[in-house]
């Protein structure tokens, strides 16, 4: 599914668990409740790990980073670019009216912007607390980690250490400027160019 710059806040609250959808893969076994998954992340890992092959998956990546919504070459700076990948990363997060944090990015490889579009397509619509509490181990969990290589694994480590820092500093932002997500999304915006 494409990221959209920014989502209905009833949608938002229903991605991020403050409304309660119906369970993403009902009778799916595994608890990832330890994992503090979205459930949006919950139901991709669930989808990797009902592929029985390690190929599959690494061909779903691609099938993710085709999907992605392309981001605005404008927020292509260093201060988005995701430092320690192997291959050109940009993530940037917004905050909304409602206090979810939205991304967008950008990879120059479609491995790398599949792993990038999973992020984006599991973190957006969540708020700081929710995005904080998502464990990188998921990875292992949905069956990725096995088909990718250690410097792969370790970008995807930095894109999600680098969505937190910046959800972090946008909540952190909002609730100086006494809440809104309006200034805080602008502050961002500004200091990324």
């Amino acid at each position: 599914a494409a990221v959209r710059v920014a989502l209905p806040a009833a949608a938002a609250a229903a991605r991020c668990g403050r409304v309660r959808a119906p369970p993403a893969c009902a009778g799916a076994g595994e608890d990832l409740s330890s994992l503090g998954l979205t459930p949006q992340l919950e139901k991709v890992v669930r989808g990797f790990k009902s592929v029985p092959d390690q190929k599959l998956r690494y061909q779903q990546l691609l099938f993710l980073a085709q999907k992605l919504a392309p981001m605005d070459a404008s927020l292509a700076v260093d201060a988005n670019k995701v430092p320690g990948c192997l291959s050109t990363v940009y993530v940037h997060g917004s905050l909304g009216d409602d206090d979810t944090i939205n991304f967008v990015g950008e990879s120059d490889s479609q491995l790398t912007k599949g792993i990038a579009a999973l992020l984006i397509n599991g973190l957006s619509g969540c708020t700081n607390e929710e995005i904080q509490a998502v464990d990188p181990s998921f990875i292992q969990a949905a069956g990725i980690a096995q088909s990718l290589t250690p410097g792969r694994n370790n970008g995807f480590l930095n894109m999600l250490k680098m969505m937190k820092g910046q959800a972090a500093k946008l909540a952190e932002r909002d609730e100086s400027s006494g809440g809104g997500g309006g200034a805080a999304s602008d502050a961002m915006s500004e200091a990324a160019r």
